[in-house]
């Protein structure tokens, strides 16, 4: 959610009263009024490599979701739809072949991305302890395409490999959580631990190679190969704790802590992909200067500010991929306890060693949130 962006993608251990915590589901127990958010988000790159960079840019809806107590204070369930993950990249080379004055040049286009409907619920078990637990159905579909020129005295039609593949399962996640007042004073400690099962996405692949006139892209003939296979990506184990300061209505702080079991292997159909375990940390502050302060709207803002850093599970010749970033925003209320939220995250990904490239990007999230107590019986009309 645009709240947990502004504070470095925390919120394991956090729980938060206005908003809906999609990261521990364990702390939906918190949101004692019905919650309604929306959000849309967008991101500018900035890619170089050793030679030179160009910009790229993509934008999206981030959220939709909706929770409501089913009994307050003790049972809160959860609707949400989400992207899950996204391709966009277009990528040229040259390549020169051995023994040869001839090269290749290649071009490689992908897009598409998978959505996540979930369906979450959170139960609190005695004063201070709750639990959860998270379904998601995931669809959606990839299309990469890779066409091949040959050039010099070789030259001849390019040809193109187009991989289309579409995916649908079930996956499933847990959370705990624990709260605890410090005495009888307003500060309160909070500590949560998630932990998403593995589970090997089903996937259907259909491979397509073509011959292309360089006039006007005409295919030459009909397909030259048709070939659909049936596989699974295999998605990792991924465990999560984080902890939590609060002093109410006035200060938040959290830490994030989270690790990813990916295998070497995980691609579909064993394409030689290579991965490593994925590790991720974050901290982050939310701070109101005074949320009852009726003659200065400006010190009834909700600020927030965070760091995050991930150990990305690529490995990409050889090279490891990092992503670190530097994250705020604020939450506007408007109407009661509703607000309009906005995020940003200034971060840095990869390297330009062993012929990579670097991204230097700025994402940014917009959306609103609307509390408000639904589904109450009148007693009077």
């Amino acid at each position: 959610m645009t709240h947990n962006m502004g504070m470095g993608e925390v919120g394991i251990g956090l729980p938060t009263l206005l908003s809906i915590n999609s990261m521990n589901p364990a702390l939906l127990t918190a949101n004692t009024l019905s919650v309604f958010d929306i959000a849309i988000q967008g991101e500018s790159r900035t890619i170089t490599n050793e030679l030179n960079s160009q910009k790229a840019g993509t934008a999206g809806y981030k959220n939709l979701s909706f929770a409501f107590p089913v009994i307050p204070g003790k049972w809160t369930t959860n609707f949400g739809i989400s992207p899950f993950s996204s391709v966009s990249y277009n990528l040229n080379s040259f390549v020169p072949i051995e023994n040869s004055t001839d090269s290749t040049y290649i071009e490689a286009e992908g897009n598409g991305g998978l959505t996540e409907v979930n369906f979450s619920n959170g139960i609190r078990i005695f004063k201070g302890l709750s639990v959860g637990v998270k379904s998601s159905f995931v669809f959606g579909f990839t299309e990469n395409t890779t066409t091949t020129y040959l050039l010099g005295s070789l030259s001849q039609f390019p040809t193109s490999v187009i991989e289309k593949t579409n995916y649908k399962d079930l996956i499933f996640g847990f959370g705990l959580s624990y709260g605890k007042r410090i005495g009888k004073s307003d500060h309160s400690l909070g500590f949560g631990i998630t932990y998403d099962l593995a589970k090997d996405l089903t996937g259907k692949r259909l491979v397509r190679f073509e011959a292309i006139a360089p006039s006007g892209g005409v295919i030459i003939g009909d397909t030259l190969q048709h070939r659909s296979d049936t596989s699974a990506f295999q998605l990792p184990s991924k465990i999560g704790i984080g902890i939590s300061w609060i002093k109410d209505n006035f200060i938040s702080i959290g830490i994030d802590l989270t690790r990813s079991n990916w295998v070497s292997d995980a691609g579909f159909g064993n394409d030689g992909e290579v991965y490593r375990p994925a590790y991720s940390a974050g901290i982050g502050i939310e701070i109101t200067p005074k949320y009852d302060d009726v003659n200065s709207y400006i010190s009834r803002i909700r600020y927030r500010l965070g760091f995050s850093y991930e150990q990305m599970p690529y490995v990409v010749n050889g090279t490891n991929i990092n992503d670190l970033g530097i994250n705020f925003g604020w939450s506007l209320p408007i109407r009661g306890v509703s607000s309009l939220n906005m995020a940003f995250k200034f971060g840095k990904r990869g390297t330009t060693d062993n012929n990579l490239v670097k991204e230097n990007y700025i994402k940014f999230a917009i959306g609103a949130t609307i509390n408000d107590r639904w589904f109450v019986r009148r007693k009077y009309n």
